[in-house]
């Protein structure tokens, strides 16, 4: 765990220092604000990529970085008054999606995000995409919370990139 932690703050260091400005215009959802340099609580600004098409939307949830509440349902958590926060947005029509979300405070945080083509709200894993922080090599079981978790210190970027399933794996489009 302490090695995790480590990893994280490192990279988190590395996000919060070079990670380039986006113009207001170019940040998607309803958080826009919390990602402006004004703005002084926490927050992560998404950069999602990949992209099979531009069909459907695209959904970040937000979860506590545990193992029993990461990808737990959003009725278990409301009403364990546990973290739980999703976004939908319209997939961009080119380029890489930004999304903003507001962090209710400093700490750790596990994330996941999908590329729901059909905009069904649901995950068909044979056809949506979806990423997490880290961009952990995935098999055939979800990731495990340890390497989807990101600290925050601050505002920060996180680079995600899509998966889709190919044969026994779910693997990004440009990589064979």
């Amino acid at each position: 765990m302490h090695s995790l932690i480590s990893s994280a703050f490192i990279i988190g260091l590395i996000c919060l220092v070079s990670a380039p400005g986006r113009a207001a215009d170019d940040i998607l959802g309803p958080d826009t604000k919390a990602c402006a340099h004004t703005s002084s609580g926490p927050s992560v600004l998404v950069r999602v990529h990949g992209f099979k098409d531009r069909a459907g939307n695209v959904r970040v949830e937000l979860y506590p970085a545990t193992p029993e509440d990461f990808l737990a349902s959003r009725r278990k958590l409301e009403e364990e008054g546990k973290v739980f926060k999703r976004i939908d947005v319209p997939t961009p029509t080119d380029g890489d999606a930004h999304i903003c979300v507001e962090l209710p405070d400093f700490g750790s945080y596990a994330l996941s995000v999908l590329h729901d083509r059909n905009a069904s709200g649901k995950l068909d894993p044979f056809s949506d995409g979806f990423g997490f922080p880290n961009n952990p090599k995935l098999g055939m079981s979800k990731p495990d919370v340890e390497e989807a978790t990101f600290i925050v210190f601050g505002k920060m970027n996180l680079d995600i990139v899509l998966n889709y399933w190919s044969g026994f794996s779910a693997k990004p489009l440009n990589n064979p």
